[in-house]
């Protein structure tokens, strides 16, 4: 595979060193173009822990006796 121009670690323990390598010299080439992370998405909150801090109300609750 070496011959044919992969990028080949003498072994598995040299993997990491291999691949930070490569990307290192492909973003000094410019052919790879960081690009800086988007914001990461809020949690959602918790319902139970939301009712107690009274930030949402008790969902309405109908009841209807009356049927067809």
């Amino acid at each position: 595979m070496k011959e044919a121009g992969f990028y080949v670690p003498d072994s598995f323990d040299q993997l990491p060193a291999m691949i930070n390598k490569v990307y290192t010299q492909l973003v000094e080439a410019g052919e790879i173009v960081e690009t800086p992370e988007g914001e990461t998405p809020q949690v959602p909150m918790d319902y139970t822990w939301a009712k107690k801090l009274g930030m949402v109300r008790k969902p309405a609750n109908f009841i209807s006796s009356i049927s067809d």
